[in-house]
């Protein structure tokens, strides 16, 4: 989140929506003079919208309105409007979602539920024939069987403020002439079960017919609410009388002070709701969305976000009540969006002959199909994508997924694997850093390409959303330019199902002896070492480590630092990396921070696995801050190892549970800790010589000159921390406790 990006909403709306702002204002006109306002469903779906709650304190009230409201504009816009095109997906329909459950959860396990969907009526009358509605432990509402690919977009709703009801008070009277009434409370009918307190999610999802305009007789607002004002009823509603009128300002000078007056800071709390949203939508959707956008609506105030694999663009902020109808010119456009500018399938990727719906988001890329170009051969090869493997789970990354693949022709008698992804431009392509270890022993644990193909020339991130974005703006700092990438690799297993007490020793042995390999060989760094990028396959009866993923690796020179950009982000995954890279990520990369990340999925794996054996709640909680946390906790954990001589002690078994079948590679984890924590006490005796040293300058004991005479003769070397953390060492200090392990295979414990 402090990465993301404000522009105004004109910028926004022309850069997402493809729609200009002359366009939109065009739109708005038609509007107004239509008094599109004064429409019997929109004027009453507002008029609840405001009786919702107390000032709209019950925020769950507001979802049913707004909807009327939206799909009535939608609906409306064709009646007045001339030369509107037919929108692309001719059923777009905001539903509310809240309380249920999204379904089809992604690898974080989080159960998320959205207040209001954007979703297509095909897809609501096609909820029966899926999965019935169902309630997992520890969930409060079932899960319907909307999943996160069925979604265009998501809006999340909150109650507007006390303070700005007098607003809404005087564009109602000024413009709409609708009265606020009181509000009639409803009661919630608990199911049996005592878990479920909330309307059916059936009901939620109920799909009707196309909305037409109600005559008085079947006002629903004169049928329940006996305080609604009329022409037999004069008496305001007791809730506007109770505002003074001098206290309601009906005219704001200038459209720039009005903006300025209604500008809501944004909650913490909002920004990590909406982002969490993102989140799931671009990680579980099984690499279908390239992009996406959602609203943020707090009360009157709304505020557009788009989010894709650089980052997040926020909107300003608009009044929906004080400009509704540039707020349904942009509903419009959005409705006019295609299936491309919702961010869905990604480029240069061909949709299956056979049961494909342009209208309708897909639910995997089973089935697409690319062409490319084999490297020897020089023939064209037609790469058909199977079932789905992986997909990251990350906001701001490569989005890299991975499908099996078929290929036409063949290629190879072995298994084969698609891994597609958005990389920087900026970065040497994984294809090219592994042909550098061709001949190489190292090569043996090293994926084998394939083919693979660069997108650059026909596709970039910035031929999109991006480069309409900011084409008016200064340079977007945090922007990163990707391009599309393919590659086809052998298929091999990821290590965590075939990992055990009994060959773990063996296999983190070799990927302590591939890391140094590529470091001396190569001068290559890894800088992603995490479980998910370490495979196997079977050799001669034995496993066999395969290092995967090279999209972060650099070619070092041997006297300096890292050849090439780093990127603008971090480089790893967050629960194995290094502290020193967590705590400052703008440091060169050494062999050392790969090293620590070992130890550290070595750890993990004592803890999380076996796989296939369900842990007790202590061994699954034990590391859950570390994925689910934001940096500054997952910091604090990771300091408390090298916070004393006892660090490990402290941390194994009183805060993170060693599962029985690994109890005895807690020797083991010992002894690697204990490398790297002689390394952070030798920085740490190294900072405060320095920091006596500044002290005494300060102090006037040393003059200047002396000061940097006396920091230049105190050599300290920070790639290995004074010699301190190396790949001999480590392997010094797991010698003995790996000759124990192969004596006594299932009785010892270290």
């Amino acid at each position: 989140m402090d990465s993301a990006r404000f522009v105004d909403l004109d910028t926004w709306t022309d850069a997402v929506f493809g729609y200009p702002v002359e366009t939109i204002h065009a739109w708005r006109d038609v509007m107004i003079e239509n008094k599109m306002a004064l429409d019997d469903v929109i004027s009453n779906a507002v008029t609840k919208f405001m009786n919702a709650g107390e000032f709209g304190t019950h925020e769950d009230e507001l979802y049913a309105p707004f909807c009327d409201m939206a799909n009535r504009v939608l609906q409306k816009a064709h009646e007045i409007i001339p030369d509107l095109p037919a929108y692309p997906v001719p059923d777009l329909r905001f539903c509310r979602n809240a309380p249920v459950y999204i379904g089809a959860c992604s690898q974080g396990d989080a159960s998320r539920s959205p207040d209001i969907v954007l979703v297509s009526e095909t897809t609501l009358r096609d909820l029966k024939s899926r999965k019935k509605y169902t309630k997992t432990k520890g969930q409060k509402y079932p899960t319907t069987g909307i999943d996160w690919c069925d979604l265009f977009s998501i809006w999340e709703m909150k109650p507007f403020n006390v303070w700005n009801l007098k607003d809404y008070m005087a564009r109602l009277r000024l413009d709409w002439d609708i009265k606020l009434t009181r509000r009639r409370p409803e009661v919630h009918v608990s199911t049996s079960s005592g878990l479920y307190e909330g309307p059916d999610p059936v009901q939620l999802y109920r799909v009707v017919g196309p909305l037409s305009e109600p005559g008085p007789e079947d006002n629903p607002l004169k049928r329940h609410y006996p305080y609604f004002h009329s022409a037999d009823n004069p008496r305001l509603p007791k809730r506007l009388r109770m505002l003074p009128p001098e206290s309601v300002r009906l005219v704001f000078e200038t459209e720039d002070e009005f903006l300025a007056s209604k500008k809501l800071p944004v909650p913490e709390a909002y920004e990590d709701q909406m982002a969490t949203y993102a989140l799931e939508m671009l990680s579980s959707t099984r690499g279908t969305r390239l992009y996406l956008f959602q609203c943020l609506v707090m009360g009157d105030i709304v505020e557009f976000w788009y989010s894709d694999a650089s980052g997040i663009v926020r909107s300003h902020q608009i009044s929906w009540i004080r400009e509704f109808e540039k707020f349904a010119a942009l509903l419009v456009a959005m409705a006019c969006c295609d299936h491309s500018r919702f961010g869905m399938v990604i480029p240069n990727l061909s949709p299956p002959a056979e049961g494909f719906n342009p209208s309708l988001p897909p639910a995997s890329l089973t089935g697409y199909s690319t062409t490319m170009k084999h490297p020897t051969l020089g023939i064209d090869v037609k790469a058909t994508l199977g079932r789905e493997i992986f997909t990251q789970y990350s906001l701001i990354g490569r989005k890299t997924c991975v499908y099996d693949v078929t290929t036409e022709p063949p290629i190879g008698d072995e298994p084969l694997v698609i891994k597609m992804s958005l990389q920087p431009v900026c970065r040497t392509p994984e294809q090219d850093l592994l042909a550098l270890a061709e001949g190489f022993p190292v090569s043996e644990h090293l994926p084998k390409v394939y083919m693979w193909t660069d997108r650059a020339t026909e596709w970039r991130l910035s031929d999109g959303v991006r480069g309409r974005m900011f084409k008016r703006n200064d340079e977007d700092k945090e922007y990163e330019e990707r391009c599309q990438r393919f590659i086809i690799f052998k298929k091999y297993k990821q290590l965590e199902t075939v990992l055990s007490p009994q060959n773990m020793d063996h296999v983190f042995n070799q990927l302590l002896d591939c890391l140094h390999d590529l470091h001396r060989q190569l001068h290559m760094l890894h800088r992603d070492v995490s479980l998910s990028n370490l495979m196997y396959e079977m050799r001669e009866g034995l496993v066999w480590l395969i290092l995967n993923d090279f999209d972060l690796a650099v070619v070092i020179k041997k006297d300096g630092p890292p050849r090439g950009s780093t990127g603008r982000h971090r480089t790893g995954t967050l629960p194995f990396m290094a502290v020193d890279l967590i705590e400052n990520p703008g440091i060169s990369h050494y062999l050392r921070h790969d090293l620590e990340s070992v130890f550290f999925v070595a750890l993990w794996c004592t803890v999380k696995l076996p796989a296939g054996k369900k842990p007790d709640n202590k061994c699954k909680e034990s590391l859950a801050a570390w994925e689910q946390c934001g940096l500054d906790v997952i910091l604090k954990n990771k300091w408390q190892f090298y916070g004393g001589e006892d660090g490990f002690m402290n941390i194994v078994p009183n805060q993170i549970a060693i599962t029985p079948a690994f109890s005895r590679y807690k020797r083991w984890l010992l002894d690697f800790w204990t490398v790297l924590f002689e390394g952070y006490q030798a920085r740490g005796r190294y900072r405060k010589k320095i920091a006596n040293i500044t002290q005494a300058e300060r102090d006037g004991d040393i003059c200047q000159a002396e000061a940097k005479e006396e920091i230049k003769a105190i050599m300290f070397d920070t790639e290995t921390f004074d010699g301190k953390i190396t790949y001999a060492r480590i392997k010094a200090a797991l010698k003995f406790c790996a000759g124990r392990l192969a004596k006594h295979p299932r009785g010892f414990i270290c």
